[in-house]
């Protein structure tokens, strides 16, 4: 989020980077998106290796994905969100401590003074210690059932307050606040949203694209309430209600703040480096403060007077003071590239450069569809947004990147179809030139992609990063490598319905119908069918045969649990452990014929045909959950976890009662 806005840019200009000596000790403040950005700059440039560094993060565990934070309730696994694992700062020879606060900076001795009690000395510092909630001096705001919407800690205990609960308010309808909302709604809970402006997202979009922005996530259940400013929090009963400047008031269960940020500048403050009225530390166009041994990056640092609150620039910053470290030519730090994709509660918005600048408005609307460009006097495309899908997105940002001129006829047709180009003449992907820019989050332009894609396909995420920020440019990957872009909701899902749903009738089956009858007599067909149930040599093979089966079905299960076990999509994989049930019910079949047994086997047998049948109706919720945000899938959301959890509870049996069983045909 931006806190300030500066005049027109300055010319380019060029300095020599700063090349410290082999051995001097470079220590970095924050361990967040940027600060990781920064430590694997420097393992690209191998100053790894000739520096001594130390990464210092006051969260208790390494970097991790906070664009996508919002997904933690899905899975609650840090694991899933880790940009890199300790184990990645130990092999580059990168120290790091965790659940460690710098407390203060002494620049005369260039030194820092941990929580710890420890002092670390430095010959370079770099300041990414990122931002923190804003939090609106409200009254009540302190309440136990109001949090904050940031970390993982933070998600933890909304997730934990959020048991029998109903619903949630989120104070902000900006970008944070509605990722809150989303969070909000996969727990199953009512979403509210209230935002103090007359509009959604204000920082970005402007009002005409918010409402076509506000239709959409109302049409998803979601209450909206804008141009209310919170006056106060009251307990009333079980209930928290949020009274209104204008005398109107809402009712919830708990509240979540995402009124936007505050930039964690003041160590910088208290050690005489300059820092802006409303926070961030102030750098010159070489990200540099005051003292030329520090510098900062990310949404600590105030660029000519603004804070950026995106991962993309914070991403160059990153990478130009790498470059300043490693001694290269570097040019100035100039306005970065503001242009964003994101997919909020499902729904595309976009926008490049600073659409909110001043200048002539090409507007296009259609239904759930809104498009708009700001050009200059020049017919210079000066920026743009769009609420809905747009394929031509790419391309009119890499437009406004060149500075380019639009034709009238151009503006005439955005104005009537809203697009730039007519569908037959629209240059495809692989037309482009080969320093367009195709991952605006990473940087990442077409040639650097191409050269991956020869080595093979998930070399464009090993060596560019490239669609791990926000995801949006996947599609332009896709077809770059020629293959068909396809939804996110894959054909595994509806597999897993259509095998959860029969391996719940096999369990029926199992269950309700007669035992098999042995036959009475050795000229009958049936005699020949019942050896299955009466040879001992077959009984062995059908068994160990079943036994297999289901230790395949739980080697497929580690996909989830294992950091390391993550080949191949997981919703293929929870499908092919759906039907390995499926496949052990009918081999229990073969092996048992529907009896039960007494005693030792009918446990055994209960436990296995009880396992089978949770793991069904998991799997079947699991599907509905995948749907969307319907209020189906919004309930199986709130089921599922226990249904699992059911799941892996009763399994813990099953090797004891098998053990034994085995033992007592060998021994009896």
């Amino acid at each position: 989020m931006s806190l300030a806005f500066t005049s027109a840019p300055k010319r380019q200009t060029y300095s020599r980077g700063r090349k410290f000596p082999k051995g001097s000790r470079l220590v970095v403040i924050g361990n967040g998106m940027v600060g990781q950005k920064f430590c694997e700059s420097l393992v690209e440039k191998g100053l790894h290796q000739k520096l001594e560094v130390t990464v210092i993060g006051e969260e208790p565990r390494p970097a991790y994905d906070r664009i996508r934070l919002s997904t933690y309730v899905d899975h609650e696994n840090a694991d899933y969100l880790t940009l890199k694992p300790a184990s990645w700062y130990e092999e580059n020879r990168l120290g790091l401590l965790v659940g460690t606060r710098v407390d203060a900076i002494d620049r005369e001795l260039s030194t820092l003074r941990l929580s710890d009690g420890q002092s670390i000395n430095y010959d370079a510092l770099v300041l990414a210690m990122g931002s923190r909630p804003f939090v609106p001096p409200i009254p009540g705001i302190e309440h136990p059932s109001v949090f904050v919407y940031r970390t993982i800690e933070d998600l933890e205990k909304i997730i934990a307050s959020a048991k029998g609960k109903s619903s949630a308010a989120v104070i902000g309808g900006g970008l944070l606040g509605l990722e809150a909302a989303q969070a909000v709604q996969k727990l199953g809970l009512k979403a509210i949203v209230i935002e103090r402006a007359q509009f959604l997202m204000p920082q970005q979009l402007n009002e005409a694209a918010s409402e076509i922005l506000l239709a959409e996530i109302e049409a998803q259940d979601i209450e909206v309430l804008t141009g209310k400013n919170t006056e106060s929090i009251e307990e009333t009963g079980d209930k928290l209600s949020l009274r209104f400047e204008n005398g109107q008031s809402v009712e919830t269960d708990m509240i979540i703040v995402s009124a936007g940020i505050i930039p964690n500048s003041e160590i910088a403050g208290e050690a005489d480096l300059t820092v802006g009225a409303r926070g961030g530390v102030v750098v010159d166009d070489q990200l540099e403060t005051k003292d030329d041994k520090i510098f900062a990056i990310g949404e600590c640092a105030l660029h000519q007077g603004r804070v950026y609150g995106l991962a993309a620039p914070g991403y160059v910053m990153a990478r130009h003071v790498a470059n300043r470290i490693a001694g290269k030519k570097t040019p100035s730090f100039l306005k970065p590239d503001l242009s964003t994709r994101l997919k909020m509660l499902g729904i595309d918005v976009v926008t490049i450069g600073d659409p909110l600048e001043k200048g002539r408005l090409i507007e296009f609307q259609d239904e759930g569809i809104y498009r708009m460009l700001v050009v200059s006097p020049r017919h210079e495309l000066k920026g743009g947004l769009a609420v809905g899908p747009w394929d031509e997105a790419g391309k009119v940002q890499s437009l406004y990147l060149e500075g380019a001129i639009l034709r009238e006829a151009e503006i005439a047709r955005f104005r009537e179809e809203g697009r730039l180009k007519d569908q037959e003449s629209a240059t495809s992907i692989a037309q482009l030139p080969d320093d367009r820019i195709i991952c605006n989050c990473m940087s990442v332009c077409k040639k650097e992609i191409v050269a991956c894609l020869k080595v093979g396909p998930e070399e464009v995420i090993a060596k560019t990063g490239a669609s791990t920020v926000c995801g949006s440019c996947k599609p332009l990957i896709d077809q770059l490598a020629g293959s068909a872009v396809v939804e996110e909701k894959p054909v595994a899902v509806r597999s897993l319905f259509i095998a959860s749903t029969l391996a719940v009738v096999a369990v029926m089956a199992t269950v309700f119908a007669p035992p098999m009858a042995m036959a009475q007599s050795v000229e009958s067909w049936w005699y020949d069918v019942d050896q299955f149930w009466r040879d001992s040599i077959i009984k062995q093979i059908t068994g160990y045969s079943l036994l297999g089966i289901v230790l395949l079905g739980l080697l497929i299960s580690l996909r989830k649990r294992f950091r390391w076990f993550r080949i191949g999509h997981f919703a293929r994989w929870r499908f092919f452990h759906a039907a390995f049930g499926l496949t052990a019910l009918i081999a229990l079949f073969v092996h048992t014929g529907f009896r039960f047994g007494h005693n030792l086997n009918f446990w055994l047998m209960f436990t296995f045909v009880g396992l089978n049948l949770l793991g069904a109706i998991s799997g079947m919720v699991a599907a509905v959950e995948s749907s969307g945000t319907s209020n189906a899938a919004l309930t199986a959301r709130r089921f599922r976890p226990a249904l699992t959890y059911a799941h892996l509870v009763l399994f813990w049996p099953l090797p004891i009662l098998l053990t034994f069983h085995i033992l007592s045909v060998y021994l009896y």
